[in-house]
């Protein structure tokens, strides 16, 4: 086994699968369409419009302010089951892949990659939680409009690559005339690692402050996972990649084998949320939790609820 320092292993024969091996990529979306098509999809309005208000309001310094603010994890505490019940009725605005809630696209891809890689249980987790961190728009969390929560994600503080949907209006950004932000390198340095650079704010950057602050026992792949998931521009179109280093490249693989289920699983059939949710408890106790937490429920059995409560 390949382990990283209190986090979960890793298989040592766990090898991600290419784009040809491993889920077979349907050929069109839940409306009959192509995926990420960002010119015809039938919700095209309401995409655009999202897109519209994140390029012209994620500025370096509004992403600074928010991410600072809710590093302090201040917000709610509850168990990560709790959380997932909280997107039952949410939508995506930025996805013009599907409008179904957002609940079942955690299981759709959670179910689609525990298919194909049965005993790597830390990637059957980050499917469920990846996209955990869209609890931001809930009252809970401040209501924060669908432009600071959902849609792809990329550097701040450097200039926007044309590969980021919707480009033209960065042009209404402040930042994007401004010296300091819109060149290649901007405020970074080539090779300085992804952790050295601040991304737009959204629902991955939190749900990754959340895990690694909780102190997760999953692997560093599935924390990169969850916290580039939506980079698209650098893990589908290779943009920005001269700011990664080596441990980046290294994750890198696991993200883009995890990016086909993200994406393609996504489907108007539903899961059965009870018939699969105690497999899923059963991983957020092995696996999401610190290892004294684990103890701590082994030791006390029924008392647990409060133990295996998160701080958000």
């Amino acid at each position: 086994m390949i382990a990283v320092e209190n986090q979960a292993p890793v298989s040592e024969n766990a090898i991600p699968k290419d784009a040809s091996g491993g889920f077979v990529v349907p050929e069109s979306n839940a409306f009959g369409q192509s995926f990420r098509d960002y010119e015809s999809s039938v919700r095209l309005s309401i995409v655009e419009n999202c897109y519209r208000l994140n390029h012209i309001n994620q500025t370096y310094d509004f992403v600074k302010k928010t991410r600072e603010e809710y590093a302090k994890l201040n917000k709610a505490e509850m168990s990560i089951w709790e959380a997932i019940e909280l997107l039952d009725s949410f939508v995506d605005e930025s996805d013009p892949d599907i409008d179904e809630p957002q609940i079942q696209h955690l299981l759709q891809s959670a179910e689609a990659i525990r298919k194909d890689y049965p005993n790597e249980d830390w990637l059957h987790l980050t499917a469920l939680i990846h996209d955990l961190g869209k609890v931001l728009f809930h009252s809970k969390f401040g209501s924060l409009p669908q432009w600071a929560v959902t849609g792809d994600t990329y550097p701040v503080g450097c200039a926007y690559d044309e590969s980021i949907v919707y480009h033209k209006y960065f042009k209404e950004n402040p930042d994007y005339n401004n010296p300091a932000y819109n060149t290649k390198l901007g405020i970074y340095s080539e090779g300085c690692g992804l952790d050295n650079v601040l991304m737009t704010w959204g629902h991955d950057d939190y749900m990754y402050m959340v895990a690694k602050a909780n102190g997760t026992t999953l692997p560093s792949a599935a924390l990169f996972t969850i916290r580039y998931h939506s980079f698209y521009p650098m893990h589908t179109a290779g943009a920005y990649q001269y700011l990664m280093n080596e441990e980046d490249r290294k994750n890198l693989k696991w993200l883009q084998t995890f990016n086909k289920y993200d994406l393609y699983s996504k489907s108007s059939v539903h899961i059965d949320v009870e018939k699969v949710k105690p497999y899923y408890e059963s991983l957020i106790k092995k696996v999401l939790l610190p290892r004294k937490a684990q103890m701590v429920i082994l030791e006390v059995g029924r008392h647990t609820a409060l133990r295996e409560r998160i701080r958000l």
